[in-house]
């Protein structure tokens, strides 16, 4: 396992659970709140979504493919290449907004540029795997539909 992967996704779980903690205690008492609860909703449905869609044979953390893995291009994948990305910076912002402490926002952007560099690394490597990557990655977004 390359250490620069390991180091990437040791960085996303930490920076998730700082922007998380505590959980306890979110109830809307202003429009941040209810938003920022409903973008982590909304963040955790687009996951569930992903992860049915990549079945637990293609599932890792890590940015190299899987042995044996295929190709997914239906579901959320028919519309961006990283969906669980997506949902996971889609939590990030519920949880800045929710949080309501400005501060979680540095986190925020620091969790965008270490998923920034797995995207880059991972879709490297994807291209390499599979010889029809290079076309989902014209027909599709990496991360936000219609942007990125």
């Amino acid at each position: 396992m390359p250490l620069f992967s390991t180091v990437l996704v040791v960085l996303q779980f930490v920076l998730i659970f700082l922007l998380a903690m505590p959980l306890n205690g979110f109830l809307p008492t202003d429009p941040f709140t209810a938003f920022g609860l409903a973008l982590l909703l909304g963040g955790i449905t687009l996951a569930i979504w992903a992860a049915r869609c990549l079945r637990l044979v293609n599932f890792s953390v890590m940015p190299e493919p899987v042995s044996h893995g295929t190709l997914i291009r239906t579901g959320p994948y028919a519309y961006i290449r990283h969906p669980m990305y997506s949902a996971v910076l889609i939590c990030a912002v519920g949880a800045v907004l929710a949080h309501g402490q400005w501060y979680r926002l540095l986190y925020l952007l620091v969790l965008a540029a270490v998923l920034y560099l797995k995207v880059r690394r991972e879709e490297a490597l994807l291209t390499q795997t599979y010889s029809d990557y290079a076309n989902y990655q014209k027909e599709t977004a990496a991360i936000i539909p219609f942007v990125y």
